[in-house]
């Protein structure tokens, strides 16, 4: 696993209706906006994915959940 991958702090996985980007320490849904990232197109969720973890990688906190 590259090291880049190993500070990710979200990821993707399929759900009932698309794909949910969701919080690997907690498993919760990805909250962006107000908005749990849920149903989504595997190209949306796996560009909301990258970038939140790109944010995250930069210590930018203003779009984690709570």
């Amino acid at each position: 696993m590259p090291d880049e991958r190993k500070k990710d702090r979200y990821a993707l996985r399929p759900d009932g209706k698309g794909f949910t980007v969701y919080v690997i320490w907690t498993s919760e849904p990805a909250i962006v906006g107000g908005a749990p990232q849920t149903g989504l197109s595997e190209e949306d969720a796996r560009h909301i994915m990258g970038l939140l973890n790109d944010q995250a990688r930069r210590g930018d906190s203003s779009m984690r959940k709570g």
